[in-house]
């Protein structure tokens, strides 16, 4: 007997929008879909937080009495729901007593949406056709829905760079599909390159990385403080042509609108163990059937890159105004420079309410077409932060790198397809070192 089937919804959305999945889900499994539920949660009430929803989750779960056995159930789940679940999961269970055993993500919200910041009367006039003024808009989820958010990027610290891993062979066996495509009419407004009209590609993605690194007064690197990893598991993960966030589930005319949809759905629900085991290669057999059968080649989405940077000092305090410098020399260098900043660095977000947190949004294609010159062997990255450390006028604060020279994090071009990679995310944490002259705090002996 098959596992039951969980499905989940997204932000301002409920279970009726996925009763044509669950139909096509009883119809296409027969009898072999003993038991299919359509969750509902609140999602427009602005004091209900992620962590209530995910309380609310396992008191609904132990309520029906669904399995709580490790990988006895499947889940699917879309955009918010991704956050939902995975709050839920990582709470209540650990990786070796999931319950979860298929976990497919359509369009999942995993690293927030570039929609959430503007509001409900936005999102919901522009994507949801919604025509009368709302109240309220379930505020606390949108902060954690925004880019950028500390929601999102301790989430993903929690699966994605745990002690244990949460995804592959034995554990969940996850599948994020996402469209390629923006909407039409009013909801073109919301449309953007390298997303399915609502979520990032990058931000869908759960194949991520995460860098973390402390720069000293110069804002050279402190020894030994570097650290690069990439995310745990084996996650499958295709993005599908002609889809946008709400076609992928079936909503709207004719709805999927690629063939392909219904039936890597269908497959996602039917994986085992052995189809995650990681080959000699190292790769894993489901995502070379993907791959093989929606061929990346032809997924037709631009290739962006998304950096989601947290910047503080020395001292945990958040440093909520500053600015990426890009470059590849000490020397004067702005017809380059210029092109990083109007070509490869397409958008930058600082989150509402936690300004030290910052996404940009790569142009992965550009960063291509300049690597072709063979004057570009590295690039540096580093922070003009405010306040300016220039005692006496100004006696604390933060060092700029001279435009004399060069520092900051240093990047071979060799490096860059690891920081910059197309349709994923980079979690980026710096330590910038903060100063205070010795005039601040003086003692007299008396």
């Amino acid at each position: 007997m098959r596992n039951p089937i969980v499905i989940l919804h997204g932000w301002s959305d409920n279970s009726r929008s996925f009763r044509d999945l669950a139909h096509f889900l009883q119809t296409e499994f027969g009898a072999a879909v003993q038991h299919l539920y359509l969750a509902d949660w609140l999602s427009l009430q602005d004091e209900i937080s992620y962590g209530d929803l995910a309380a609310a989750m396992q008191q609904a779960w132990l309520g029906m009495q669904l399995p709580t056995s490790p990988q006895s159930v499947d889940l699917i789940v879309h955009s918010t729901g991704a956050l939902v679940s995975r709050h839920w999961f990582t709470r209540y269970y650990v990786a070796a007593t999931n319950p979860v055993k298929r976990f497919l993500q359509l369009a999942p919200a995993n690293f927030g949406s570039p929609l959430a910041h503007k509001g409900r009367s936005f999102y919901g006039r522009a994507v949801k056709g919604w025509k009368q003024p709302g109240f309220q808009t379930g505020a606390n989820l949108l902060y954690g829905l925004e880019l950028a958010a500390d929601y999102s990027r301790e989430l993903a610290k929690a699966d994605l760079f745990a002690t244990e891993s949460w995804y592959g062979a034995g554990r969940m066996l996850s599948t994020i599909l996402i469209g390629n495509r923006g909407y039409s009419g009013i909801s073109a407004i919301a449309n953007e390159a390298g997303s399915d009209g609502t979520v990032r590609i990058a931000g869908a993605n759960l194949n991520c990385r995460y860098l973390k690194v402390a720069l000293d007064k110069q804002q050279n690197v402190k020894p030994g403080s570097l650290q690069l990893r990439k995310s745990q598991g084996e996650i499958a993960f295709s993005v599908l042509p002609d889809e946008h966030h709400g076609s992928i589930i079936g909503n709207g005319k004719k709805a999927p609108h690629n063939p392909l949809t219904l039936k890597l759905i269908r497959q996602a629900l039917q994986v085992e163990d052995a189809d995650f085991q990681v080959g000699s290669t190292g790769h894993f057999a489901y995502q070379q059937q993907l791959d093989s059968q929606n061929p990346p080649a032809n997924w037709q989405a631009d290739l962006r890159s998304q950096v989601l940077c947290k910047l503080q000092d020395q001292h945990g305090d958040p440093v909520t105004d500053y600015f990426l410098e890009m470059y590849r020399t000490a020397n004067a260098d702005s017809r380059f420079e210029q092109r990083l900043y109007q070509q490869f660095l397409r958008h930058v977000h600082p989150h509402s309410q936690q300004p030290q947190n910052r996404a940009f949004y790569f142009d992965v294609a550009a960063l291509n077409e300049l690597k072709q010159s063979p004057n570009f062997q590295q690039l540096f990255l580093s922070f003009h932060a405010q306040p300016l450390f220039k005692p006496p006028r100004q006696p604390a604060g933060f060092s700029v790198v001279p435009a004399s020279a060069a520092a900051g994090l240093r990047l071979a071009v060799e490096e860059l397809a690891q920081i910059f990679a197309p349709h994923q995310t980079l979690l980026l944490d710096v330590e910038l070192t903060r100063q205070v002259a010795e005039s601040v705090f003086t003692l007299q002996r008396h």
